[in-house]
């Protein structure tokens, strides 16, 4: 389904802007004498890399010693999410929301989960308490549209079931899809 993997896409979003400005040719693990380590750097480093697997034992690692670092907390559920641990990514976003409430990105990736299971309702609840914590966030604003888009497909395949003939129904049918497969 097109739509799933769009809002996979938008899931990203937030973790892209974290570590985008890495250097491909940072050294990972090896430290300068006087280079501070940063586990949020270098667990986005072996995302960017493609090595989610080591990223997640790293970041695992990391927030066992220190369990308040938010950002890799959060790092971690994509991670998950994107190795298909949907139950377990579930579950690190849902903790996320329970302890800190007033951030947004752990609502909205959330949301991608419920949304790509199919539960738009639960997605579309997600995303307007995401959009209560930060009102000028364009992943969430993207997100909640997709959501609205795939309502409707929902409201009007009901519609065409009723009435199989209706050419309006079918040509905005058509049209949703369209936007959904973009």
């Amino acid at each position: 389904m097109h739509f799933s993997k769009l809002l996979s896409i938008a899931c990203l979003s937030a973790a892209v802007c974290v570590f985008s400005s890495v250097p491909a040719q940072a050294q990972l693990f090896q430290p300068e004498e006087n280079e501070i380590i940063n586990p949020v750097r270098d667990v986005n480093q072996l995302i960017y890399r493609g090595k989610k697997k080591e990223a997640l034992l790293l970041a695992d690692k990391e927030i066992e010693n220190n369990p308040k670092n938010v950002q890799l907390r959060f790092i971690r559920g994509v991670i998950l999410s994107d190795l298909n641990r949907t139950k377990e990514a579930k579950e690190t976003f849902e903790e996320l929301i329970r302890e800190y409430p007033e951030i947004s990105e752990p609502y909205n990736n959330l949301a991608v989960i419920y949304a790509a299971e199919g539960n738009l309702g639960r997605a579309k609840e997600l995303l307007e308490q995401a959009l209560s914590n930060n009102a000028n966030s364009f992943t969430t604003y993207n997100n909640l549209g997709n959501i609205y888009l795939a309502l409707s497909r929902q409201a009007f395949e009901k519609a065409q079931r009723l009435s199989p003939g209706s050419k309006t129904i079918k040509t905005k049918l058509e049209t949703i899809k369209q936007l959904l497969e973009k």
